[in-house]
């Protein structure tokens, strides 16, 4: 009796593929999300008259410990003129978003600075108080 080989079938299952090719999709849509937003801690006073504002302004943020930055780059209070003044667009508004523990004497500062780089408009920036 001759004895037949028997054949081998491969199959290509594309189930698992599909599920990891989702599991890259998402982890970079959710990464390019947290690069676009920079990753600055303030804690903002609150106002009653906050409103809200374009987000399309230029941002200077005073951090807890005191270090500035502009936008999201780091940069020494005596800096932040001559870089406000190099990169004037089309705005002439900045926004200011002060932690609530920081000292007066350093956003005084940093306001002079600001008005210094020729920026015609602060905004301070504050979150809404929910009780009214």
């Amino acid at each position: 009796m001759i004895e037949r080989r028997k054949k081998i079938s491969v199959e290509f299952n594309i189930a698992p593929l599909i599920d990891v090719v989702f599991q890259l999709l998402l982890f970079f849509a959710l990464t390019a999300y947290f690069v676009a937003n920079p990753g600055i801690e303030v804690s903002l006073p609150n106002a009653k008259s906050a409103a809200p504002t374009d987000a399309t302004h230029i941002v200077v943020y005073i951090t807890k410990a005191g270090t500035v930055y502009f936008n999201s780059e780091q940069v020494e209070i005596s800096q932040l003129s001559e870089k406000l003044k190099t990169t004037q667009s089309h705005t002439t508004t900045a926004i200011l978003k002060s932690d609530e523990q920081v000292q007066l004497g350093l956003v005084v500062k940093v306001i002079d600075a600001i008005k210094q780089g020729g920026l015609k408009e602060l905004v301070i920036a504050t979150e809404r108080n929910s009780e009214q």
